[in-house]
């Protein structure tokens, strides 16, 4: 039991230091402190990308059409960063989705995989903003093309959530003086009237 997960592990998780395994590619998306999201798709050269070539106006529609990345289940706007050869035969294309900040849900749907032969398998993991140390990852295929990664509360937004919540009591307590002093006001020109 113990080789075998150590055996499929070796077989799921990329290296560097080898050729890609076709059939199984990753997407990694890094989740910055500004919200916005960076992507890293690498597929192994040979297999093919659906009915897409290889020239950089097909990768970037592939990209921009086949990957959609939300915050909070709203869409963050995608700008393709190119292409590159990776060790041995792999080709990584990369992307940055520019996403509101202080997200608490970041999402991704890879379309693509649906246009992949029968049997592929995508690592797909989000990691959160540095200093965060959440992450998620499953493998994807084109029957389960989604993953989501709940993000931790940061200081920023129970800053946010303070301020409003200072806000809002300030606003309480300057309408209830309003009406206090308007009370008094009112009564004041009562007895002034009956004197």
């Amino acid at each position: 039991m113990g080789m075998g997960l150590v055996v499929i592990t070796g077989l799921l998780l990329p290296r560097q230091s080898r050729a890609h395994t076709p059939g199984l590619s990753v997407a990694e998306l890094e989740v910055g402190a500004d919200g916005h999201v960076d992507a890293r798709l690498t597929f192994a050269s040979g297999e093919p990308l659906g009915q897409t070539t290889l020239r950089e106006e097909d990768l970037r529609a592939f990209v921009q059409d086949g990957v959609d990345v939300v915050a909070d289940g709203v869409r963050c706007e995608p700008t393709y960063r190119g292409s590159s050869p990776t060790d041995g035969d792999g080709l990584l294309l990369q992307a940055t989705y520019a996403c509101a900040p202080g997200a608490e849900e970041i999402g991704v749907t890879l379309y693509y995989l649906s246009a992949l032969p029968k049997g592929h398998r995508e690592v797909a993991r989000i990691v959160g903003p540095p200093g965060s140390n959440a992450s998620a990852e499953a493998v994807l295929t084109g029957d389960h093309r989604a993953l989501a990664l709940r993000l931790p509360a940061s200081g920023d937004r129970h800053a946010a959530l303070r301020a409003k919540l200072i806000a809002l009591t300030a606003g309480f307590a300057l309408l209830m003086l309003s009406l206090f002093a308007w009370r008094w006001r009112a009564t004041r020109k009562g007895h002034t009237r009956r004197s």
